[in-house]
């Protein structure tokens, strides 16, 4: 499958439209900047740049990079603070929503790292931030557990939990891919992780 039907596949299902007809305002790529000295404003906190990114896609407006980079910024340390030391082995589940300009395009991804790799869990968000470039989507909102022995039941829990929400219209979610989901709230998929979590048996590893 070429890399275009692929992601078409993902963000619209079975609908036959292009992410490529994704609006791309000003013709130019939404900035990917991470927070550095180039661009940290002091005086720009992440729930006001938040909100400003939000202003800026809701009217149609390529954010400023220093925005963007004060949105991913904080959803990496979001992760740091929920799961701890991102480079500590062990399996974990994540919960990741990335907003995109064109608002049918965002998503929330739910995922799991594999313990074998320490160094894992940043390359694979870091991953999802690429592929995410061509629904014009930032890194919005992200959780992840704390290092665990496996994440594999409870990972299948909350996807099959999300994906008969989906098909019985239980709650707002449209899944379009395994574990790309669409129209819930970043909050409510982070609860039925949270929910799935004590019937899954995970055993968490100590710090």
């Amino acid at each position: 499958m070429r890399e275009e039907d692929l992601y078409t596949e993902q963000y619209f299902g079975d609908e036959q439209q292009s992410v490529a007809d994704a609006p791309q305002w000003e013709q130019q790529a939404l900035p990917t900047t991470r927070l550095n000295v180039q661009y940290r404003n002091p005086y720009l906190d992440s729930m006001t740049a938040k909100v400003r990114l939000g202003d800026y896609f809701d009217t149609g407006r390529l954010p400023p990079a220093e925005v963007v980079a004060a949105v991913r910024h904080q959803s990496w340390r979001d992760l740091e603070h929920k799961g701890g030391s991102l480079d500590l082995v062990g399996d974990r589940l994540y919960v990741l929503f990335f907003r995109s300009m064109c608002s049918k395009l965002s998503y929330v991804k739910v995922g799991r790292t594999k313990k074998e790799n320490k160094a894992q869990v940043r390359k694979r968000i870091m991953a999802h931030e690429g592929e995410a470039k061509i629904a014009q989507a930032v890194l919005f909102d992200a959780w992840i557990s704390r290092p665990c022995v496996s994440a594999v039941v409870w990972e299948n829990g909350v996807k099959a939990h999300l994906s008969a929400a989906a098909e019985e219209d239980i709650i707002p979610v449209e899944q379009v891919k395994a574990e790309y989901f669409r129209g819930i709230a970043f909050g409510t998929a982070v609860r039925v992780a949270r929910m799935q979590e004590d019937g899954s048996g995970v055993v968490f590893l100590s710090p």
